[in-house]
């Protein structure tokens, strides 16, 4: 497996990457109007509230810390998920 490549695609999924290196074929899943982009923006506001509450001015570092965690499960997640889809597309697994 290309992990680069694989990167690309988690990369372009997430609308971390210009066009020009985005992999073609694969949707922004965060795009205007996209549910991963609406749970993303309720995410946001929630973490805004939370630092109004805490009267924290930017940002509170345990809320930091467990987004961090959530987006680094997701990624590994994701990754292991299309190695697993590569593995058994090769196998001719559905």
């Amino acid at each position: 497996m290309d992990r680069s490549f694989v990167e690309q695609v988690y990369e372009t999924m997430w609308g971390q990457l210009i066009d020009k290196y985005a992999v073609p074929g694969v949707e922004d899943a965060f795009c205007e109007g996209s549910r991963c982009g609406q749970l993303y923006e309720q995410m946001l506001e929630a973490y805004e509230r939370v630092c109004d509450r805490s009267g924290v001015a930017d940002e509170d570092p345990d809320v930091e810390t467990i987004v961090g965690a959530l987006l680094e499960m997701d990624r590994i997640l994701c990754l292991k998920m299309f190695g697993y889809g590569e593995k058994m597309g090769r196998e001719g697994r559905s």
